[in-house]
């Protein structure tokens, strides 16, 4: 999605700069908080900001437009498990470094918390899409909410959808190069351009950022677990809440 977004707001499939450069990453701090800072202030055309804090934690401003991004629980926890596991330094005892089911438990039993938006948990991104979708938190801005998964069926209505939410005018030619250059395989062969941190020696691997993406091997769950995390599911989301964080489609609510 940040790659969708840069291009569209700079007209073109080839960034002046790395992505993590042009948007560093607001709450993770690469650099001291007051480099990042200075180069947003920079930045006199249409800023374009990375975070992974839930709406209801950025501040209420008149002109933003929010772009939330949520994704399947299950495959959010895997994908993060693998992230930690590419990392150079991970953390000692990093509890997504554990087997993949003691990750899965831990994410769906996990409560949330606001001082680590980063600890992928069935809560957080419940969080993430109840901030979304709450007409208090996206009074007097715009909020457009995607599903990875839709991207993963039909990236071309996502990004014709997100260039009309933005207002990032663009002919239908163009819009189709950044369907293609916004595609895994795409951005997998310029990773150092588009993956996040990429040049903060931070992954073994960039390309390796750049998974499949899909929701795999769900249904091979022990069924415990299974269990436990539909049961989680239908304490926290109404029926069709859950249906749609699972895998996208219509949304229980329109955009705001």
């Amino acid at each position: 999605m940040m790659a969708v977004i840069a291009m569209l707001l700079h007209c073109s499939t080839e960034l002046p700069q790395p992505l993590g450069k042009l948007s560093p990453w607001l709450d993770y701090f690469s650099a001291p908080l007051e480099d990042i800072l200075a180069i947003y202030r920079s930045q006199e055309d249409r800023r374009l900001i990375k975070t992974h804090t839930p709406l209801d934690g950025l501040p209420l401003v008149n002109g933003t437009h929010a772009i939330a991004v949520l994704r399947n629980p299950l495959d959010a926890m895997r994908s993060m498990r693998r992230h930690v596991s590419n990392m150079v330094n991970p953390p000692n005892g990093d509890p997504f470094l554990a087997d993949e089911d003691d990750v899965i438990l831990r994410g769906i039993e996990l409560p949330f918390a606001p001082t680590n938006v980063d600890d992928v948990s069935l809560e957080l991104l419940v969080r993430h899409l109840r901030a979304a979708t709450n007409p208090t938190v996206g009074k007097d801005r715009s909020v457009t909410i995607v599903h990875y998964s839709d991207m993963k069926r039909d990236l071309k209505k996502v990004v014709s959808h997100v260039a009309s939410a933005i207002q990032a005018h663009a002919a239908p030619k163009f819009l189709e190069n950044v369907v293609r250059a916004a595609s895994i395989s795409s951005m997998r062969s310029k990773a150092d351009q588009f993956a996040p941190l990429a040049n903060a020696n931070h992954f073994s691997s960039s390309e390796k950022f750049f998974a499949a993406g899909e929701e795999r091997g769900h249904s091979q769950l022990p069924q415990h677990l299974k269990a436990r995390y539909e049961e989680r599911l239908s304490e926290l989301l109404s029926p069709t809440e859950a249906n749609w964080l699972k895998g996208g489609g219509p949304l229980p609510v329109t955009d705001k």
